[in-house]
């Protein structure tokens, strides 16, 4: 999980019907978000993913759901209040449920950072605080299936990557022609790439590339080569805010 950011108001949150709207979900249960509009949204609030566990919506088996933060049992009041809805994947949907966030706060992931309450040990998520606790065990976010393998395959691709962006650097000083560091510089930025906030499983990957010697030692030998770039520093940096780092 990682700190998303509601910079924006959809245009069909501004619609002055949106009161009979609600009134319309209180009366006959209707499901007034199913609408393109709410779900495109949703989806571009996420960057594509969902709110929780990031894995990437509307590819193979990942349905789009429209998560209520406050369940819309028991705060209808918010069943279409833009500030309230997060693009979910069917299983966090399912595992949270009607769980009321008032009661029980878990992590609301536009107005809490992630890292200042979960750590990532082994690719199981662990909370550092009581609402990171919370969080786990409510969006049940180490389900071997759902959520641990998914999880331990994207960190094994980015732990591929660092070996095999290695064996290029070994490839590059072999031979320090043009043709060569191109193609393994462009390998570097894309190995950095994976670990951005818009890349499914970012906090993951970027948890996996900072906690990797391998990464520091790669890193270490382009600056003293003179060939670590200022864009590489860039995505270097942004995804050292996306860690799920253990308290020391």
């Amino acid at each position: 999980m990682i700190k998303l950011e509601r910079n924006f108001t959809p245009e069909f949150f501004t619609r002055e019907d949106l009161d009979s709207l609600t009134n319309q979900f209180k009366k006959e249960g209707t499901t007034v978000w199913h609408h393109h509009e709410v779900k495109s949204a949703c989806l571009k609030l996420s960057d594509g993913k969902c709110a929780f566990c990031e894995v990437k919506l509307e590819e193979a088996s990942t349905y789009n759901e429209v998560e209520h933060f406050k369940d819309k049992k028991t705060f209808p009041d918010d069943v279409i209040q833009w500030e309230n809805l997060l693009p979910s994947c069917r299983h966090c949907n399912g595992s949270k449920q009607r769980h009321n966030v008032v009661l029980e706060p878990i992590i609301n992931p536009c107005n809490d950072l992630p890292s200042e309450h979960l750590y990532m040990r082994g690719y199981r998520i662990k909370g550092k605080t009581t609402l990171g606790e919370m969080t786990v065990n409510v969006l049940n976010f180490n389900h071997k299936d759902h959520k641990f393998i998914p999880r331990c395959k994207a960190g094994d691709v980015i732990e591929r990557s660092i070996d095999n962006a290695i064996e290029k650097l070994e490839w590059f000083m072999d031979r320090q022609d043009v043709r060569r560091k191109n193609i393994f510089l462009n390998y570097v930025e894309a190995l950095l790439g994976e670990c951005q906030k818009d890349s499914p499983f970012s906090a993951v990957s970027a948890t996996t590339l900072h906690n990797s010697d391998d990464y520091k030692l790669l890193k270490g030998v382009m600056e003293v080569q003179g060939i670590w770039t200022d864009y590489m520093q860039t995505l270097h940096d942004d995804s050292l805010g996306l860690i799920l780092a253990e308290v020391r």
